[in-house]
């Protein structure tokens, strides 16, 4: 097991209102291979405080998590090192691109390898090969960040997390700012990195599109609680999204949409833009 969330609670202080909890006794299992995971749920409803425990970067005020034997409570173990523990669990923020900061692509990359000590030489022949994993080839890496595309940036930042060989990959809201065709690029580069290195890979979004079509699991947060955990077509199927403040994936709205003005009965479970025009071509609209 590579993540184990054992009734786990979370709460920040706030002057105003005592302790807020953002999240309550969750309870959760994560392998540490082969999992392709949509972290889902409206603002606030606490996915981002989830995925902060993922990797020790905050403690629970109850309950405990256990990342990769290692046992997380609410307070510091001596004996445990959490940079390790960052190590094996890497977290790319929302907006990882505001945290470059070298003057040069591989600098930057090769910034979290050196901090573990590894030889100036073995941490730059990873930081090529995560551009490689990444999409990009080695004239990058004299280039400086700044002068990147905000899509290249993105990529930039999540190699920097890779060269680090973390086992699970926690990522916030990868594709946020990016335009239809970006975003599924950036999802193509995820899925071709889960396949070639088998690593966990876990994605907060709230594109109910890219969770249909891309994801295997999914696990959905209300206000604060773990409500749903499992197959992203269970979940659209089964469930009322409404009641968790989520929306239905457009191809479902659509041909819904089409089967109730026109009477047709068109089977609405199509993943895809593409999937839904055959859809309906076969029942000859097209």
């Amino acid at each position: 097991m590579g993540i184990r969330f054992n009734e786990v609670s979370h709460k920040y202080s706030s002057f105003s209102d005592g302790n807020l909890s953002a999240i309550y006794q969750v309870s959760l299992k994560i392998k540490a291979k082969d999992e392709f995971i949509a972290l889902v749920g409206h603002t606030g409803s606490g996915k981002t405080t989830l995925a902060k425990h993922m990797n020790a970067l905050i403690f629970p005020t109850e309950g405990n998590v256990e990342i990769f034997n290692k046992i997380i409570t609410k307070k510091r173990n001596r004996d445990i090192k959490y940079n390790e523990i960052r190590k094996k669990v890497g977290l790319v923020f929302q907006f990882p691109e505001y945290q470059l900061f070298e003057e040069t692509v591989l600098k930057d990359i090769m910034f979290g390898p050196l901090n573990f000590h590894i030889s100036k030489e073995e941490a730059r022949n990873l930081a090529i090969n995560a551009l490689k994993l990444v999409g990009l080839d080695e004239s990058y890496s004299n280039r400086n960040p700044y002068n990147l595309s905000g899509g290249e940036k993105k990529r930039v930042s999540i190699a920097g997390i890779l060269a680090m060989d973390p086992d699970i990959l926690v990522l916030d809201e990868p594709t946020s700012g990016l335009d239809p065709a970006g975003k599924r690029v950036l999802m193509e580069l995820f899925k071709d990195i889960h396949k070639r290195t088998n690593k966990t890979i876990i994605i907060i979004t709230h594109d109910m599109d890219l969770v249909y079509e891309y994801f295997s699991r999914a696990v959905v947060m209300n206000e604060g609680e773990l409500v749903y955990d499992g197959s992203p077509e269970s979940l659209f199927k089964e469930h009322d999204l409404s009641k968790n403040h989520l929306d239905y994936p457009n191809t479902i709205k659509v041909l819904t949409h089409l089967n109730k003005t026109l009477k047709l009965n068109l089977n609405v479970y199509q993943k895809t833009a593409i999937d839904a025009l055959k859809e309906i071509e076969k029942a000859g609209i097209l």
